[in-house]
C-alpha cells in the first residue's frame, strides 16, 4: 500500500525505477509526479485505485526525461487521458508539431542511448508526448514548477508550497540520514548542475521527495543547503573510484527491483549504498 508522506501526498509502491508520488491537490484533483519504468504502469493504476478510489490523475509531472522516471508516462497518459508536463528542453518537436520526450543522457549512459534509439526505430518503445512543455517558472496542476537544469537540460523541481514539499527528481538522492548529489558522470552538465543546486537550495522546504531513496520528512532544506556548499570530491581521492563503482552497482540493483509495501524500511533503500556522492 502507498505510504503517506504528508496529508495528501503518497509515495507509491509496486513501482520500479524512480520514486512515484501522487498528490491530492487543493482543488480536489489528482496529480502524479514521475512514473518509473514502463513496467510500473499497472502498479501505479492499482495503487491509485486504492488510495483515491474513483479519481484519476489529470496531470503527470515529469522531473526529467530519463526512462526510469518517464517510462510509464505514455501508457498512463493513454489510460487516464492525463496531460503530461515536462521541461521544453527535454523534448524534440516532430513533423506534426508535437513535443516528444527525448532522453538526455549523462556520460555514463552511452550504451543505454544506443539501445533506446534502436528500440524507438523498431517501434517497441512508445514515445511520450508532452502536452505542457515548460519554460521558466510557472504554476501548473497545483504546484510551482521550477527549472533546475544540469542533470538534464530540462530538469524541473515541483514545489507544493502550501504543504512545504518539494519533488526534486534527481537533483539529489535521499538516503536515510544523508543527502547525496547525482554523480558527475550521470549529469548532462555537471558545472551547471552544481550551480543549479546552489541556486535552488535557499528555497527548498522542510520536506523533500527525491526520485531515488526515501522521502525526507523534516529538515530537507537545511540539509540541502549544507550539501550545496560542499565541493566535489576529487576522482583521485582515496577510495573515490571504488566508492563510485560500488554506488553505481548498488543503484542499478535498486532501480531494477519492484518496490513492495514495507520495502521502504529495508537497509538498501534506507542506507547509504544507493547511488550518488557527497
Amino acid at each position: 500500500m502507498a505510504e503517506l508522506v504528508v496529508p495528501g501526498v503518497w509515495w507509491l509502491h509496486e513501482t520500479r525505477g524512480s520514486n512515484v508520488f501522487a498528490v491530492e491537490r487543493d482543488d480536489g484533483g489528482l496529480t502524479l509526479v514521475d512514473t518509473g519504468f514502463a513496467s510500473s504502469a499497472d502498479g501505479i493504476v492499482s495503487e491509485l485505485a486504492a488510495i483515491a478510489p474513483g479519481m484519476e490523475p489529470s496531470h503527470i509531472l515529469l522531473t526529467h526525461g530519463h526512462v526510469d522516471h518517464a517510462g510509464a508516462a505514455a501508457e498512463l497518459r493513454r489510460r487516464y487521458s492525463a496531460r503530461v508536463v515536462a521541461g521544453v528542453a527535454e523534448c524534440d518537436v516532430d513533423a506534426q508539431g508535437r513535443h516528444l520526450v527525448r532522453e538526455p543522457m549523462g556520460r555514463s549512459h552511452l550504451v543505454r542511448r544506443i539501445r533506446r534509439r534502436v528500440a524507438r526505430r523498431a517501434g517497441v518503445l512508445p514515445e511520450v508526448q508532452v502536452d505542457v512543455p515548460l519554460q521558466g517558472e510557472q504554476r501548473i496542476a497545483g504546484v510551482l514548477a521550477v527549472p533546475v537544469p544540469g542533470h538534464t537540460p530540462g530538469s524541473y523541481c515541483y514545489l507544493l508550497e502550501g504543504r512545504g514539499v518539494a519533488f526534486v527528481g534527481d537533483l539529489v538522492i535521499c538516503h536515510r540520514d544523508v543527502l547525496a548529489r547525482a554523480m558527475t558522470m550521470t549529469n548532462f552538465d555537471d558545472a551547471l548542475y552544481l550551480q543549479t543546486l546552489r541556486d535552488f537550495a535557499p528555497r527548498a522546504p522542510a520536506v523533500g521527495c527525491a526520485g531515488h531513496g526515501v522521502p525526507w520528512r523534516e529538515g530537507f532544506g537545511d540539509e540541502l543547503r549544507v550539501l550545496a556548499a560542499l565541493p566535489r570530491r576529487s576522482l583521485l581521492s582515496p577510495g573515490g573510484a571504488r566508492d563510485r563503482v560500488r554506488r553505481m552497482r548498488d543503484f542499478a540493483r535498486a532501480i531494477s527491483r519492484v518496490r513492495r509495501a514495507g520495502s521502504a524500511l529495508s537497509g538498501e533503500d534506507r542506507g547509504g549504498s544507493l547511488g550518488g556522492e557527497r
